[in-house]
């Protein structure tokens, strides 16, 4: 019965990061350092929040759009965070920042449509946008340090571009986008009035100073589509609750598709995600900062190359040196050192060049996990000497 299944549907693949998790969890004695989740447990205030919740009956049908109180507390924490203010009524709370994306997607692009996001890449985007009959278009942002380069990007426009999805940092690099790509992004974009969906979900997880942002540039408010997430700095993955932030008129499509995908957040987890507003992430910020430099200076000991992440907490290690592709490596990891890492070309890379790993994971793990990374890294080189 295949024949009649949609076949936008059957083009999908299994995320391929999924794919090494589960067999790396098959394998006794393997440090996997593949998923992007935080090894914290959600905080006993915003556990209390929800029993609180339950006790008070908040158990019924929320608004498609999500509860008042949410968006008027998303609405305000993002007003502090940045220029860009936004009502209640522009904020759409999502069944994670996942299906924000794709009711955006859904709402957005006709058939033909074309979208352009820089390369490497996040593996949910593509499937989204191919359901969608559009045509995605890769920006390498390789050559030019992982920034995006105006000439590039004005390349790749046509009367068909519609949409520019950017996630900054980035997944799967960390790099954080500077001044001048934003600049470049911004200029594109109004000269040809192009949407950009800027997928933060990791902005709370920036270490350095000077971080720009699409969202505090109230020139873009027309075009600009915010897509954020409790997962990361609140280790609430599990949860699945997020929310976008929209111009007014485009806010009122976008929630039309997201209330008939799914109705609504329930009501219960989205009373206690309030508090989570309230919570201080600085702490988390920094553990992972120190968590990065340790690492850094693991792989810089075994002199492995990789990508200087900024923010989010991945880091992109360059394996070329050793003439292998990223799923050949990965496969030599996991079987022969006990090691899951997750290959670069799972990301959408233009060379088959990288491995990712993730320093969400536990501090000894992730450690253990480094040091297996680089005796293989030894015997490959001494294998290539002899």
């Amino acid at each position: 019965m295949l024949d009649r299944v949609n076949t936008q549907v059957l083009k999908f693949k299994k995320s391929g990061i999924r794919k090494f998790a589960e067999a790396a969890s098959l394998i006794p004695g393997v440090v996997s350092l593949t998923i992007g989740e935080p090894e914290f447990n959600t905080s006993d205030r915003i556990k209390d929040a929800t029993k609180q919740a339950l006790d008070d009956n908040h158990t019924h049908y929320p608004s498609g759009q999500g509860l008042l109180s949410l968006r008027q507390a998303v609405a305000d924490f993002e007003s502090k965070q940045n220029k860009m203010q936004y009502k209640a009524e522009e904020v759409i709370i999502t069944n994670g920042s996942t299906e924000g994306l794709a009711a955006c997607f859904l709402a957005l692009l006709n058939e033909g449509d074309e979208v352009i996001i820089p390369q490497p890449m996040y593996v949910t985007y593509q499937p989204m946008i191919e359901y969608c009959k559009a045509k995605m278009v890769p920006l390498d942002i390789s050559l030019s340090n992982f920034q995006i380069d105006e000439a590039a990007l004005r390349a790749l426009i046509t009367p068909r571009t519609k949409l520019m999805v950017i996630t900054s940092p980035n997944n799967p690099t960390g790099v954080v986008l500077n001044k001048q790509s934003l600049d470049a992004i911004k200029a594109i974009a109004l000269e040809h009035r192009i949407f950009v969906i800027s997928d933060d979900v990791y902005q709370q997880l920036v270490y350095v100073d000077h971080f720009q942002k699409l969202s505090d540039d109230v020139e873009m408010r027309h075009l600009l589509i915010v897509a954020q997430s409790f997962s990361k700095p609140y280790a609430m993955t599990g949860w699945r609750i997020g929310y976008l932030l929209a111009d007014a008129p485009i806010a009122a499509h976008i929630n039309m598709m997201h209330s008939y995908l799914v109705t609504g957040i329930s009501t219960f987890t989205q009373v206690a995600t309030i508090e989570a507003l309230n919570e201080d992430t600085s702490h988390v910020r920094e553990v992972y900062r120190q968590r990065l430099l340790r690492s850094m200076k693991i792989l810089d000991d075994f002199n492995i190359d990789y990508v200087k992440p900024e923010g989010a907490f991945y880091i992109f290690i360059k394996i070329k040196e050793f003439g292998m592709a990223s799923e050949a490596f990965c496969n030599k990891a996991l079987h022969d050192y006990k090691l899951a890492l997750v290959p670069g070309i799972y990301f959408n890379t233009s060379k088959d060049e990288y491995i990712r790993i993730s320093y969400a994971v536990k501090e000894k793990d992730l450690y253990e996990g480094l040091n297996r990374l680089g005796t293989m890294v030894k015997d490959l080189r001494n294998e290539k000497n002899n």
